[in-house]
């Protein structure tokens, strides 16, 4: 029996053939009704595979089931209830239990014990296949004390037939992995030179380990599989597309291998038990990864270590095969021959990835105000010297399969705070309602843009004749020695944008722009109305003389 089949079974005690086909009966030990002393027992019986049409409803054939409770003690008397959940009904109840006539359609049925010690209980009918549970209570509508699980199927067999209902098929990326959620997929992509793992826990129409027949497993592309035993030890690796097993356990294990690969590729593989069909599976393997690409650099800060998370820089890198995808890998490392003093050391602290993932190291997640978040890239963080400056450094990944080397080299800078910094605008003149934007540069005393974890302070930006669209936090950063505002501007006159800021130097500075009323400025207007003045005065003039001639 498979680990999963311990998990999810309590244990079996009873078969019976009735109705639908075989009725397996699954009972936990005998458990005390604590409230009334009653302990819930079944009753089966002679197994059959076919009854004739049960004429009180629509369901055909049908079959009764006796469940009944026994009094733990002969002289007391007991009342308890039973309950029913799934494709089943009371259809009558035994002597000695309230309301003995026939109830059909009810799911809660009472019970009681004269206290002679004897079984008293009613009958159930199964209506269609599929599982029944039936709890005894103290109370109308009361916690479960005892459960009785019964499995309808329509299969008169042995109990040699696959069942999909009740088995269970995963894949994983782990051989080892013993302990899983049924049904659930753990993995359905590999990296280059890694397997994938398919767990099949087969169980038949009653809930049992499928202990007979065989699978059959194919796979496209030229794939390879090759079965295994024992879930939680990996099979070797197969040299064939197809491939059986002659289960005798209930639990098999299949590895599925690429063609090639260094190449990778996609597989579908079709796994059947004796010609019923159990699972199709699409798998992925990546290919072996031929460069090494670099995505966005940000700048750390002097002194800023790793360990430190927020004053760190980083940057980030995947990988790409031969064909220009992005593929995953193992983290790449630090060239120790590329340090210097202004980066003496650097360390991945994320492998690029197959699907995004979260950066476990949430400090660092925290220090760009564009946080990180959950990416497929890979990410490489750097420590930074005393130094204020840029410098170049190497790392290294290796290939799993063929060996080969892959080298990139970045460069990446360290800086300190704000020393100096500017203030411009993207216009020299905005109207009112446009949204204008407000640019601070700001460099350390070496002239470099500062680090990227360099934050604004509160209330430092003010905008004449608008507001600010977004209030200034003290968790804005810098990135590249920039950091942009926006404010919509809502009054007509000359102004200034004033930034004031703790640096070394310079501790104000400002941005001048007008804003004017409409579309066309008031000065325009006041040019457009003496212009006509001074038109109609000169044809008033000529007018004029033009009389004084007659």
């Amino acid at each position: 029996m498979s680990t999963k089949t311990l998990r999810k079974r309590i244990a079996l005690v009873a078969v019976a053939s009735m109705g639908f086909g075989l009725l397996s009966v699954t009972a936990a030990n005998a458990v005390v009704v604590v409230a009334n002393d009653v302990n819930i027992t079944s009753t089966a019986a002679t197994a059959v595979c076919s009854v004739s049409a049960d004429a009180e409803t629509a369901y055909a054939p049908q079959q009764s089931f006796g469940v009944s409770i026994l009094g733990a003690s002969a002289a007391d008397a007991e009342t308890a209830f039973l309950t029913i959940s799934g494709p089943a009904y009371w259809s009558a109840a035994v002597a000695g239990t309230a309301g003995a006539a026939a109830i059909n359609t009810l799911s809660e049925l009472e019970i009681t014990d004269a206290g002679t010690g004897t079984n008293t209980g009613g009958t159930l009918k199964f209506s269609g296949t599929g599982t029944v549970y039936v709890t005894v209570s103290a109370t109308s509508g009361g916690a479960a004390i005892d459960t009785l699980t019964i499995y309808v199927s329509a299969d008169c067999s042995t109990g040699t037939t696959y069942s999909a209902l009740y088995s269970d098929v995963s894949t994983t990326d782990d051989a080892t992995d013993d302990a899983w959620t049924a049904n659930v997929d753990e993995a359905v992509s590999a990296s280059a030179g890694s397997s994938l793992y398919i767990r099949v826990d087969g169980d038949n129409g009653y809930n049992t380990n499928l202990t007979t027949g065989t699978y059959a497993a194919s796979a496209t592309n030229n794939a390879v599989v090759n079965w295994g035993s024992a879930i939680g030890t990996a099979p070797l690796k197969g040299k064939l597309s197809a491939g059986s097993y002659a289960d005798a356990d209930g639990a098999a294990i299949l590895r599925v291998n690429p063609a090639s690969s260094v190449a990778g590729g996609t597989t579908v593989v079709t796994i059947t038990h004796d010609g019923v069909a159990v699972a199709t599976k699409t798998l992925t393997f990546y290919g072996e990864a031929a460069s090494i690409e670099i995505g966005a650099v940000r700048i750390g800060a002097t002194g800023g270590t790793i360990a430190g998370e927020t004053t760190t820089g980083f940057f980030f890198y995947t990988y790409k095969d031969a064909a220009g995808n992005s593929v995953p890998g193992d983290a790449a490392s630090f060239v120790s021959t590329s340090a210097s003093t202004t980066i003496p050391t650097a360390a991945s602290v994320k492998a690029p990835t197959a699907s995004a993932a979260a950066l476990a190291d949430g400090g660092l997640v925290d220090a760009i105000e564009t946080a990180i978040g959950s990416t497929t890239s890979g990410v490489f963080a750097i420590s930074c010297g005393s130094t204020s400056g840029k410098a170049s450094i190497t790392i290294i990944h290796t290939n799993a399969i063929t060996e080969a080397d892959l080298t990139k080299t970045v460069e990446v800078g360290c800086a300190g705070g704000i020393n100096t910094y500017e203030v411009s605008t993207d216009k020299a003149s905005y109207k009112i309602g446009e949204i204008a934007t407000i640019t601070i540069t700001a460099k350390d005393s070496k002239g470099n843009a500062v680090a990227d974890s360099t934050a604004m302070t509160v209330d430092t930006v003010s905008v004449g004749g608008g507001t600010l669209t977004k209030a200034v936090a003290a968790t804005d950063t810098f990135t590249g020695g920039v950091r942009t505002y926006k404010a919509q501007m809502t009054t007509a006159g000359t102004f200034n944008a004033v930034v004031s800021l703790a640096g070394t130097t310079t501790t104000s500075a400002t941005a001048g722009y007008s804003v004017t009323g409409g579309d066309v400025a008031m000065s325009e207007v006041l040019k457009a109305i003496v212009s006509l003045i001074a038109s109609i005065n000169k044809q008033i003039a000529a007018l004029q003389k033009a009389l004084l001639k007659k």
